[in-house]
């Protein structure tokens, strides 16, 4: 961990990067003196005790002088007759107006306001008496939420006090259901608010999980947040502790606490109480109820791909024996299964499982069939993935080798085999061979007329990366323009929560070539509009490779340009990833060998060392050793890495020793 302090070390504190289309920013409150703001608190929560004892009278003038001390005196003037509303209607504009841009503080200041107006109404309403209802101060809710986000715990517990000392439940267990919401509301929103609802959650939970608790119902709704949020942070058993409390006592655990239980490595324990949630007998031969469930409870997105597996490997056998290749639950398992090994740096694992779907697939429908040409793109993908790349061109030519024939190069399956066998013959340092495939087939897909703008997109890229390769840096650029001119403008650029959109490919593979020719800063604002679009969808994992990947392109850019936001935001990735899941992870080294390349192009080769030793530590250890005696030639391109990774740190010595 020192190495990793050492690369923290470079830290840099920075504004936060301006949105893509930043809202306006909100109309300001200057904040109280801290005894003048303390004591309308005071005032606003004694108004809320005596409101909600039934005393109406009595909190009246408690709240009018809160408002007294906390709001301009030409505002509190107008709060009666008609212009109250003007009033209440302008303090609500400002506090939607922070809301939007996230200013909590100046949030809670104009929802203290909102509160204290719905307040003084409901002690003044003509004609009512007794306790209010929690409809009546559910803007206090809403004020101590803003609260917690803006770290003000202290003063939204002191809020939140006379509800949970009312004789009547029905406040604590509003208060409690409205933060749960709130909670789950917040986390969904994604991106840079999931920090937010973590301290959230912590909060409620430790206002409302407390002896003779009122609201057990919404505090399990808590606690299910809180696992969530603790599984996307790698706290496996930490989401599964609160999964746990999720659930009403004698209930089963649910799918997503049994799944972590996959993902701890209790592949067993979480089998058989599978077994018994299907009314099977813990620990009897795996029947198809038990195992239909236990792909449902793969299902539960979050739990990591050692969780998947661990399941996957145990269905697949049953569903071979039992299921034909007709059967959807077969195809997809051994398909799913297949390509996690794939993902996961297994391929060799997933070469005999497609080997044996295909043979399924081609003698059912035929070996021109999409059912079996699926599988032979997927066996492709596992066979390059072993660095068996001439194998791998025989298998894409055999879909290429289709579209010719049919002139079709429309679906799918012709796309990725002309990407395949580019990739290939790239691989094998075959340059002139790609450039001539690439251009016949960008001359095929050129004159054909039923070709989508975006698979058009995907066959210049392809032609690009050729080019590229070559050393045609300008005519690379020229396709990837070209790409980019047939997809969505930066205006209308709409990132769907999918990995293959060719808007994003194209804008990455334009801003690559101009960071390759030394124009880092006009691909900084191509790299800064990925990363914002794709922040910007909820439904894209925060943690998930789609972003990751557009963060670390980044900061390369920041950092090749010298700027030391890009350090910053390399440095956090890299503390993240080596403690999430340490320091010999394939996720560490996705930062630190980048981070170690951008460091060593921009000059600061010092400043290299610490990512490069990171990156050399990690491909010499027990996880990345290859049998070099078998010379598999999957151990064969581990050695390539490590290879490559001990010339980083060489060169990055070197260069050092030289300053």
């Amino acid at each position: 961990m020192r190495i990793t302090v050492l690369a923290l070390g470079l830290l840099v504190a920075l504004p936060a990067p301006a949105q893509d289309a930043a809202a306006p920013p909100p109309v300001q409150l200057p904040a109280l003196p801290p005894e003048v703001q303390a004591r309308a608190d005071t005032l606003l929560i004694q108004g809320t005790q005596h409101l909600v004892a039934g005393r109406r009278a009595d909190a009246a003038p408690l709240v009018r002088e809160a408002l007294a001390l906390a709001a301009p005196a030409e505002d509190v003037a107008q709060l009666q007759g008609m212009t109250q509303f003007d009033v209440y209607s302008r303090w609500l504009e400002g506090r939607s107006a922070a809301m939007k841009v996230r200013d909590f503080a100046t949030f809670a200041r104009w929802a203290w306001r909102t509160s204290a107006f719905n307040l003084l109404r409901a002690a003044e309403r003509n004609g009512e008496t007794g306790p209010v209802t929690p409809d009546d101060v559910d803007d206090l809710f809403y004020m101590s939420y803003g609260l917690v986000l803006a770290g003000e715990e202290d003063r939204a517990t002191a809020f939140l006090a006379p509800f949970l000392a009312a004789p009547d439940p029905a406040f604590e267990i509003a208060f409690a259901k409205d933060m749960a919401q709130r909670a789950v509301s917040v986390q969904n929103w994604g991106g840079q608010d999931k920090p937010r609802a973590a301290r959230l959650v912590a909060f409620a939970i430790a206002a409302f999980d407390r002896p003779a608790a009122r609201a057990p119902d919404a505090v399990r709704d808590l606690y299910r947040v809180q696992g969530q949020i603790l599984r996307t942070a790698g706290d496996f058993a930490g989401a599964r502790a609160a999964f746990a409390k999720a659930r009403k006592p004698g209930t089963p655990p649910a799918d997503a606490e049994l799944a972590l239980m996959f993902a701890l490595g209790e592949v067993d324990a979480g089998i058989r109480a599978v077994q018994q949630a299907v009314g099977d007998t813990p620990g009897s031969a795996l029947s198809r109820r038990a195992a239909d469930r236990l792909i449902e409870v793969a299902g539960q997105s979050g739990s990591g791909n050692a969780a998947t597996i661990a399941i996957y490997e145990r269905v697949w056998p049953l569903y071979r024996r039992t299921l034909k290749i007709d059967d959807l639950p077969l195809q997809n398992v051994g398909s799913v299964l297949a390509n996690l090994y794939v993902e996961t740096g297994d391929p060799a694992k997933a070469e005999p499982i497609l080997i044996d779907l295909l043979a399924l697939a081609e003698k059912r429908w035929g070996p021109e069939s999409n059912g079996a040409l699926m599988f032979v793109l997927e066996l492709a993908a596992s066979v390059e993935a072993q660095n068996r790349l001439a194998e791998a061109e025989l298998l894409y030519r055999r879909i290429w080798a289709l579209a010719l024939r049919y002139d079709i190069y429309e679906p799918d399956d012709a796309r990725e085999a002309f990407e395949g066998i580019t990739r290939s013959l790239l691989g094998r340092g075959l340059v002139g061979d790609a450039l001539a495939f690439t251009a016949d087939g960008i001359a095929r897909v050129r004159a054909a007329k039923d070709i989508n703008a975006w698979r058009r997109m995907f066959y210049l890229l392809a032609r690009a990366d050729a080019l590229e390769a070559s050393g045609a840096l300008a005519d690379a650029e020229a396709h990837a323009r070209e790409a980019l001119a047939l997809g969505d403008s930066d205006e209308k650029m709409n990132i769907a929560a999918m990995f293959d959109d060719p808007n994003v490919f194209a804008r990455a593979r334009l801003a690559h070539l101009l960071e390759r020719q030394g124009r880092a800063a006009q691909a900084e604002p191509i790299r800064r509009l990925l990363l914002a679009r794709i922040e910007g969808n909820d439904m894209i994992p925060w943690e998930g490779e789609y972003r990751t990947a557009a963060l670390l392109a980044l900061a390369a850019n920041l950092t090749l340009q010298g700027k030391p936001e890009g350090s910053r935001r390399f440095a956090e990735r890299l503390d993240a990833s080596t403690r999430i899941y340490g320091l010999d992870s394939p996720q560490m080294l996705a930062v630190a060998e980048p981070f170690a390349r951008a460091l060593l192009q921009s000059g600061r080769a010092a400043a290299a060392l610490a990512p490069a030793r990171l990156a050399l530590a990690a491909r010499t250890s027990t996880r990345f050793t290859g049998d070099a005696i078998r010379a598999n030639l999957s151990d064969l391109a581990l050695a390539r890495k490590r290879t490559e990774a001990a010339r980083l740190m060489v060169e990055a010595a070197w260069k050092a020793s030289r300053r």
